[in-house]
């Protein structure tokens, strides 16, 4: 397609991710406001809000978040002030930033084939899609770490591509994977696995002589990595694991069998820890494959400026979903086709390790943008399908779509009680409150309204010189 069908797609990407920030989503998480302090934090001292300088994790509440998002939000905070739409802004530009290195990516990615479906080729769908995608835009107006990945992961592969003809795109290639590290706990995973099946499936185009400066760039990122572990970030993976109180359960189901009568050893060959670990991993892993994930239900939860009871794709895309399936199935893999599809699988793994209310969409967006690729190769199946109809079916699904598009945007910004109060709404604005009309005055707040001390900080921008004085005597 034309240039300006690109500038116009990204435009109404841009639009839908950065208007109105202060507003929606409703209220403004603990997660959101200590993201935007530590970023004021380190503007105004080179350190965090708990006193540790230019950190490779954030303490934050206790559960040790990866630090891009705060070192990416300073020249905002600096500029605008620590407000909501400044700490939100971020995120919203790297999402629009996501849903172009997307495209570039699968257009390297499919340059020498022609896979289309009408006048529209693979990437100006991916394109499309990911554009108005209610998962990709609601992860985006946040202040939500989970979704710098968006961008990380596919301009990384973008100019891993470009790495085989040329040395610089490598390098820039190894840096973003490296910082694709410090984006999200997922991406920790995701990433290198990714990688080390890309540079398998493309080894006949490497050589560690050519590209050794590349490999040491990102293995100093992993070696970061793995030290950040030691800081707090492994404890954090420990908190969230399946394998938490896996002995305990298991015990619940096997001992009133064996007072019921059955063999101890038969009880404990059934019913173990490994058991129900695995039973755990599949349960949740298998979710987000799900048709309640997908289209029905979508996230369990309203955290992270999600829609709990709406599917992260529309019911117009399963189609593509059942066309990416049928070619897949049909057809022998290229090396980039089979990439795709392990990348697929292996995105929702890290959050099938871990323990919550399930369906949790921050911890699978590394699945994301490939997800859209997919879509984009169930498109391209079906136009071998319906021949000379290609036309009148692209017409039919772009009113579908847009129909449903605009039911997405009128829910989204609905005034809704449950999300309102799963994103705190009212903290910060009561902290902003107290901040402008008791000024002479002590204040105590119960620490039972979670986290209250970051709204106080962030409604009074607090000197984080004090701030990280009295943060000494607190503990997480």
């Amino acid at each position: 397609m034309s240039k300006r069908f690109v500038y116009g797609i990204l435009t109404l990407a841009l639009f839908f991710r950065v208007v109105a920030l202060s507003s929606y989503p409703f209220g403004f998480t603990p997660d959101e406001a200590s993201f935007g302090y530590d970023a004021y934090s380190l503007i105004k001292t080179g350190k965090d809000q708990w006193g540790q300088s230019f950190p490779l994790v954030l303490k934050s509440f206790g559960d040790f978040k990866s630090p891009l998002l705060a070192y990416l939000s300073m020249p905002f905070v600096w500029i605008f002030g620590l407000t909501k739409s400044a700490t939100r802004l971020p995120n919203a530009l790297i999402g629009t930033a996501a849903v172009y290195a997307t495209y570039l990516f699968v257009k390297k990615m499919f340059e020498q084939k022609k896979i289309s479906f009408g006048n529209l080729r693979i990437e100006d769908i991916v394109l499309l899609l990911m554009a108005i995608s209610p998962w990709h835009i609601m992860m985006s107006r946040g202040a939500f770490e989970a979704n710098l990945t968006t961008l990380f992961m596919p301009l990384g592969m973008y100019f891993f591509l470009k790495g085989f003809s040329d040395i610089k795109s490598m390098n820039i290639s190894a840096i973003l994977f490296g910082l694709n590290l410090f984006t999200y706990h997922s991406a920790k995973l995701v990433t290198p696995l990714v990688l080390l099946l890309a540079i398998f499936l493309f080894r006949d185009k490497l050589s560690f002589k050519k590209y050794f400066v590349s490999f040491g760039i990102f293995l100093v990122f992993v070696l970061l990595t793995v030290y950040t572990f030691t800081l707090g970030a492994g404890a954090r993976v420990a908190d969230v694991s399946i394998f938490s109180g896996a002995l305990v359960d298991a015990a619940r189901v096997r001992i009133p069998l064996i007072e019921g009568g059955m063999n101890p050893i038969w009880a404990r060959l059934l019913h173990n820890k490994y058991e129900t670990i695995v039973v755990r991993f599949l349960n949740n892993y298998f979710d987000y494959f799900s048709f309640k994930f997908l289209f029905a239900s979508g996230p369990a939860e309203g955290t992270y400026g999600m829609i709990p009871g709406r599917g992260v794709l529309f019911f117009a895309e399963l189609p593509l979903l059942l066309g990416a399936i049928f070619y897949y199935w049909k057809k022998k893999f290229t090396r980039m086709e089979l990439l795709v599809l392990f990348w697929l699988l292996i995105a929702p793994v890290p959050a099938a390790l871990t323990v919550g209310r399930g369906y949790a969409a921050n911890r699978a967006t590394t699945m994301l943008p490939v997800l859209y690729i997919f879509l984009g190769l169930g498109a391209h199946f079906w136009q071998g399908k319906i021949k000379n109809k290609e036309k009148l079916a692209l017409n039919m699904f772009s009113v579908i779509l847009a129909i449903s598009f605009i039911g997405f945007v009128v829910e989204y910004v609905k005034p809704s009680t449950l999300r309102e109060q799963q994103m705190l709404s009212g903290r910060l604005e009561v902290a902003q409150w107290l901040a402008e009309s008791l000024t002479d005055r002590p204040i105590l707040v119960s620490r039972n309204l979670s986290e209250p001390q970051i709204y106080i900080a962030f409604a009074n921008s607090w000197d984080p010189r004090d701030y990280q004085e009295n943060s000494k005597s607190w503990d997480y």
